[in-house]
C-alpha cells in the first residue's frame, strides 16, 4: 500500500509540474506576441513618454527563455511576430531571429536580434544578442579555427538619415555558452562602419568591405572611437585605424582582412 501511495503521489506531482510548465509557456508566448505586436505598431509621436526600448529588451529576454531547451519550429516563432533573419544548417543549427520598432527619429528601425544554437548533445540554447548590438543579421559564416567554433555574422542596421551601419560580428560557441566579446578585430568582436557592406569568402577566409553606394567614406573617427568600452583603449584604436585605414581612405575605399585562425589581420 505504501509503495502504491508513493507512486500515486509522484505521478500526481509530475502531472502538476507539467501543467504548471504548460501554463507558464502559454503566458510567456502570449506576452511575447502581445509585446512584439505593440512594438511593431509603435508610433513615437503618439507615445513620446513610453519607454519602448525597455519593453523590447524585456521581450528579447522572454524570447530567450522560450527558446532555450525548446525545439519549436521557425513557423511557430514567426507566428509570435519574430522574423527568421539568418540560419546555418550544420551541427550547431544556428538561427537568428529578430523583432524591432520604429523609434520615430532619423535612425528609424531598431532591431533586436536573438541567436539560437545547439550544443554537441543537441540541447537548444539562446542568447539575447541585442544586449550587445542592434542589427538585422542576414548572413552566418563559419571561420576556420583548429580549437574554437567561431562564426562571422554579417548584417545592417539604420544609423541616421545619412548612414546605415554595415556590421560584421564574430561569436564563439563553447558548448552551452556563447562568447560575444572575443578580440577578433584588434580588441573588439565587431566592425561597425557607416554605409559599408561586407562580403566573406569562405575558401580564402577573406572579409571584404566596400561602400554600399557611391559616396565619400565617413570619417573613421566614430567607427573607431565611438564604440563604447572598446574605444577606451587608445592604443587599440590606433591599431584598428592602421588595420583598415589604408584601404578605407583610398579610392575606391575597399579593404580586405584575412582570418588567421585567431583574429582578422591584413590580407598581405
Amino acid at each position: 500500500m505504501k509503495t502504491i501511495f508513493l507512486l500515486t503521489l509522484l505521478l500526481s506531482l509530475s502531472i502538476i509540474s507539467v501543467g504548471q510548465k504548460n501554463n507558464y509557456q502559454k503566458k510567456l508566448t502570449e506576452q511575447i506576441k502581445k509585446n512584439i505586436s505593440f512594438a511593431r505598431s509603435f508610433v513615437y509621436a503618439e507615445n513620446a513618454d513610453y519607454n519602448i526600448d525597455s519593453l523590447c529588451k524585456v521581450t528579447a529576454n522572454k524570447v530567450v527563455n522560450l527558446m532555450a531547451g525548446n525545439n519549436y519550429s521557425s513557423i511557430y516563432y514567426q507566428s509570435l511576430g519574430l522574423k527568421l533573419s539568418a540560419e546555418r544548417k550544420d551541427k550547431k543549427a544556428i538561427k537568428i531571429y529578430n523583432f524591432g520598432y520604429d523609434c520615430g527619429g532619423t535612425r528609424r528601425l531598431i532591431t533586436h536580434p536573438i541567436i539560437q544554437w545547439k550544443n554537441e548533445y543537441g540541447k537548444i540554447f539562446a542568447y539575447n544578442l541585442s544586449s550587445k548590438i542592434n542589427c538585422d543579421f542576414f548572413k552566418i559564416h563559419q571561420l576556420r579555427s583548429q580549437s574554437r567554433i567561431l562564426y562571422l555574422l554579417i548584417g545592417v542596421e539604420a544609423g541616421d538619415g545619412n548612414c546605415y551601419q554595415g556590421i560584421a560580428y564574430v561569436v564563439e560557441i563553447k558548448g552551452d555558452y556563447l562568447i560575444v566579446n572575443n578580440p577578433i578585430f584588434v580588441n573588439r568582436p565587431f566592425l561597425n562602419l557607416c554605409n559599408r557592406e561586407f562580403e566573406f569568402d569562405t575558401k580564402t577566409q577573406v572579409l571584404t568591405s566596400f561602400l554600399g553606394h557611391p559616396s565619400v567614406p565617413s570619417p573613421l573617427k566614430y567607427a573607431v572611437e565611438g564604440q563604447g568600452d572598446y574605444s577606451k583603449d587608445k592604443m587599440a584604436n590606433i591599431k584598428l585605424t592602421v588595420l583598415i585605414g589604408a584601404g578605407y581612405n583610398s579610392e575606391p575605399s575597399i579593404f580586405y582582412l584575412k582570418f588567421n585562425g585567431h583574429k582578422f589581420v591584413n590580407e598581405n
